[in-house]
């Protein structure tokens, strides 16, 4: 498979674009009147966004969005997604209306939203624009997995599907204990160093900030990169074969290639077959698939825990 080089700097905005900045999470109101309507929450913005009655026509502006609304249940009233919704399979045939870069505002205003849902990061940068045209917003922020399901919970309530809500958080918790009780006698030795190869030319990873570190130590291991100045960072070639990674996780489909570097055949993860190919997108969007990843994960770094 052959894949088109694009720039650092390209590469680090998507990245942002995918992970999202640091904000405080989204939090629901203490006077939010249980699941009946109006409901009152406050948002990864930090506003408080009074919603009348469930809303019918919903417009998401991020793909894990789109995800989460999917998986509330809430598909009949999801009428606009953003570009690069791909998951489940049903969000690609709803009309996209922009994506991280530029909102086409006429097509929203088309489709008559009740309510637009984004991420806190992006959707500021469209806040102006929405609110002339009348359009109301609520903006998520997740910035670890226990914010996901927060955040899960919020939009559970601000659109009557809060059964599915806690039905849905309660099953990632579910998986996130079973990977904890698997590992919580692993001594740190046991743990392995892990290197994230997210792209090769210029080699990046991730570090502190960013999903993937979370979920891997939680899943019983150390992000080799743990001690960079960012979520997605450029990194040294020659600093990953010195540190010597047990597990190499690569984020794109080219095992045979990074197998075959020369300067790398020392290390422990290549000597022992340990590099492992994954789809980035459960581990980097803020969706219910967190967990699954999770569960992946840890199976990857310790087999025989979980056979």
């Amino acid at each position: 498979m052959q894949f088109q080089r694009i720039s650092a700097s390209r590469i680090l905005l998507l990245m942002a674009v995918i992970m999202f900045l640091v904000l405080p999470g989204p939090t629901l109101a203490q006077d939010s009147p249980g699941t009946g309507f109006p409901v009152v929450v406050i948002d990864g913005l930090g506003r408080e966004i009074s919603i009348r009655k469930p809303p019918q026509r919903i417009v998401s502006l991020t793909p894990s969005v789109t995800e989460n609304l999917f998986a509330l249940g809430l598909d009949e009233q999801i009428v606009g997604v953003s570009n690069y919704s791909d998951y489940p399979a049903a969000a690609q045939s709803k009309p996209v209306v922009g994506d991280a870069f530029q909102l086409n505002y006429e097509a929203i205003l088309l489709l008559e939203p009740d309510l637009i849902i984004g991420d806190a990061q992006l959707v500021k940068n469209y806040m102006v624009k929405l609110e002339e045209l009348g359009l109301p917003v609520l903006a998520i922020n997740p910035a670890n997995l226990q914010e996901v399901m927060d955040s899960m919970l919020l939009l559970g309530q601000a659109t009557g599907a809060i059964s599915a809500a806690t039905r849905v958080t309660a099953e990632m918790q579910e998986q996130v204990h079973y990977v904890q009780t698997a590992i919580q006698d692993l001594p740190q030795k046991a743990r392995p160093l892990v290197f994230v190869e997210v792209w090769d030319e210029p080699l990046m990873t991730c570090g502190p900030g960013s999903f993937m570190q979370e979920l891997i130590e939680l899943a019983g291991g150390h992000n080799l990169a743990a001690d960079a100045g960012g979520a997605w960072i450029e990194y040294s070639s020659e600093l990953v074969v010195e540190r010597d990674p047990d597990v190499i996780l690569l984020t794109r489909p080219y095992r045979d290639e990074l197998m075959a570097r020369s300067a790398w055949q020392g290390i422990s993860a290549v000597k022992e077959g340990r590099v492992v190919e994954v789809d980035s997108d459960p581990f980097v969007r803020t969706t219910p698939r967190l967990a699954d990843a999770l569960v992946d994960l840890a199976a990857i770094l310790h087999p025989e825990k979980f056979q």
